[in-house]
């Protein structure tokens, strides 16, 4: 394969590099957890990577070592709480919401380690999978891996799975800043717990909101997770009967929380996640929404307003809001200014769309409390059906955010940097115009002999799979990325005559295929994406991510007065105006409409190849997804030493032999 000069010697660099720190890596080991005078007042000579972030200063190398194993919430480690409180902080000890599971966890922590960097810092994590019988990766949601495509852990995409027993090294460089998050991208795994903070950061003073807040702590990195009663896997493809559909039961803020019930009564006695402020300050809170199922949260602060100054990691002009929305892969930044009188107030954890039925209602609590006061001083939080937090909602559910409905659309956010690729004017390169929908499969015909297709039992007890222009991606025998060339042409669904992604002419009448998907974009084109929503479904916003990548949002609303998919892209070629005074938002996740559509756009200048998927994970996991292939191999940057391969073994079979022989001429044919 022929390789461009520059990845040649940018890899010789990060080998030579590598080389420096391999035997003293220990050196730059970093902890699990950063309290805060750590961060602080660090020592004199400290490797503490979670440092205030100084314009100039060198980038330090990171150290983590991870061990992912079964684990338990409230076990032995957590003694006797909630008994004796003390107990229920124990390093490792998972509290969830009260009520005992079993989980999935990294070093014995959910959310797991935090990793907290400055810009152009070098991430290196060893990864050792101690799961029985299990095999993960690990993504780190929302760092555009420039450089670094082998380091994007998605499996079968850029890497193969970490199998029990291994280890894998994740080495890169921050090389964007803002609020992310990691998580594993295998499997469902993120559901039970493999998921944790990340942010990259940079000097205050290069921040364009840095003087709205005073402090920017690592304990203020909130994660909001989604927990079910038994394990991620037990709900796919799903019951019936007994414990049907997907949603969740609770949440958890920073893996703590109670089981509150719809009704209103008195949660369990299990600690709250607290908040802590000081009287007078303004503090930068990075929240961050680990949600997996189709459930939304409303995030708000009991008499606090925020203000709303990134999203996705990336800068906004601030705007004042009193809640905010978000979906799976989200993350929000916001200053909260302590400036009420000094007590414990409610921060509320509202569910929506299917967690706000009657009978559902999932709610949580957290508390901000002032430096100085006790929970004493909290009132009666009101729980679901009284909680009517006023003002405006910073990405409403379904684009509610026209004149007089009182929210704020990421769409109507304006970016605090600006385009200076010249991204939003004009037509684009290429155009990809993606429906996502569910194939609905006939029962009476589904369980037919030989045939097998992935499933997932719906609410309404239908069998469905998740498609994106009635294509549900088939995940390749070996990565794409690092072992394309040995993957069978047949496994790729074909094109058409215009270059698109079509099902084979075999599936054509069923109206469904499964394939692996991938759309080629040429290096450096500007490409638009509109994504349309075409299930019967109401009320389900599908959040979408793209790996590799941030984008500008260009629109986004439901369909109205009759609007269709194809009515909207036909209309986009009018619809370009003057962005030059007026940048939008960019994000790298995005939730969809219900019967509505999104349109993003963004500069393909990171070769490589990047998933674009649903959010949620049992969508992702039978088939809402599609690759985008940017560039051509010669772009890419050469598979690392000895990177890990692995695929198919099906040798040929010839008569009378036995392994262990000497059968040359089968040999070589094999």
């Amino acid at each position: 394969m022929y390789l461009n000069v520059h990845w040649i010697l940018l890899f010789m660099v990060i080998a030579v590099h590598s080389a420096r720190y391999t035997e003293n890596l220990e050196n730059y080991l970093q902890p699990d957890r950063i309290s805060r005078d750590d961060f602080l007042y660090p020592p004199p000579g400290s490797n503490l990577c979670a440092r205030e972030c100084i314009q100039g200063a060198p980038p330090m190398t990171c150290y983590y070592k991870w061990i992912a194993e079964d684990y338990v919430t409230l076990g032995p480690e957590c003694g006797d709480c909630p008994n004796t409180p003390d107990d229920c902080d124990r390093p490792q000890c998972v509290v969830g919401d009260g009520n005992e599971k079993s989980i999935l966890a990294i070093n014995r922590m959910v959310p797991g380690p935090i990793i907290e960097v400055c810009l152009g810092d070098r991430v290196i994590v060893d990864l050792q999978n101690n799961m029985a019988g299990a095999q993960t990766a690990i993504h780190w949601h929302g760092v555009f891996q420039k450089n670094y495509q082998y380091m994007d852990g998605v499996p079968m995409i850029t890497q193969c799975s970490i199998n029990e027993g291994t280890s894998f090294r994740y080495d890169f460089r921050a090389n964007n800043e803002g609020t992310h998050y990691w998580h594993s991208h295998d499997g469902l795994q993120k559901l039970d717990g493999l998921q944790g903070n990340l942010v990259i950061a940079t000097p205050k003073s290069g921040d364009p909101n840095g003087n709205l807040y005073d402090f920017d702590l690592p304990e203020h990195v909130l994660m909001i997770l989604d927990w079910l009663n038994n394990t991620a896997e037990e709900r796919f493809p799903g019951n019936s009967v007994n414990d049907p559909g997907q949603d969740p039961i609770s949440f958890l803020l920073n893996g703590k929380g109670r089981r509150i019930a719809p009704t209103g009564q008195p949660p369990s006695n299990f600690p709250f996640q607290e908040v802590f402020v000081q009287r007078g300050k303004r503090y930068r809170l990075r929240l961050v929404s680990g949600l997996c199922t189709v459930c939304g949260v409303e995030f708000s602060i009991q008499d606090h307003s925020m203000t709303l100054i990134a999203t996705d990691g990336v800068p906004v002009n601030p705007v004042s809001v009193n809640s905010i929305v978000m979906f799976s892969g989200e993350r929000y930044d916001v200053v909260v200014n302590a400036n009420q009188q000094a007590g414990s107030y409610w921060i509320h954890m509202r569910g929506l769309s299917e967690c706000s039925e009657a009978d559902r209602q999932v709610y949580q609590l957290g508390v901000l409390r002032y430096e100085g006061t006790n929970e004493a001083l909290l009132g009666d939080p009101g729980y679901y059906p009284l909680f009517a937090r006023s003002g405006t909602v910073a990405n409403p559910e379904n684009a509610t955010c026209g004149s007089g409905q009182g929210g704020v659309c990421v769409s109507q956010l304006k970016c605090s940097i600006p385009d200076t690729e010249n991204v939003i004017n004009g037509p684009p390169d290429v155009n990809i115009v993606q429906e996502f929908t569910f194939n609905v499969f006939n029962k009476t015909t589904f369980f037919n002999a030989g045939s097998y297709q992935r499933y997932l039992v719906a609410p309404d007890r239908n069998l469905v799979t998740s498609c994106m222009n009635n294509i549900s991606f088939l995940t390749p025998p070996s990565p794409i990325l690092s072992q394309g060339q040995q993957l069978p042409s047949n496994v790729f669904c074909p094109l058409g005559r215009t270059g698109v992604p079509q099902c084979p002419a075999s599936a054509a009448s069923q109206g469904y295929c499964e394939c692996v998907h991938v759309y080629k974009i040429p290096l450096g084109a500007v490409t638009q994406i509109v994504l349309g929503d075409g299930s019967p479904i109401f009320d389900l916003q599908h959040p979408f991510h793209l790996h590799g990548y941030d984008f500008y949002v260009m629109a986004l609303d439901q369909y109205r007065n009759g609007e269709t998919l194809d009515s909207v892209v036909a209309n986009l070629k009018y619809r370009y105006r003057d962005w030059r005074t007026q940048v939008p938002a960019r994000k790298d996740s995005i939730a969809v409409p219900s019967n509505g559509y999104a349109v993003i756009r963004f500069k393909a200048n990171n070769p490589g190849l990047w998933f674009l998927h649903c959010h949620f994970m049992y969508h992702l996991a039978t088939g809402m997804a599609i690759v985008l292939q940017v560039g051509e191999a010669h772009d890419w940057p050469p598979v690392p030493p000895n990177f890990p391969t692995c695929g198919n073994y099906q040798p040929g079979v010839y008569e009378d032999y036995h392994y262990g022989y000497d059968y040359p001429n089968e040999i070589n044919n094999y």
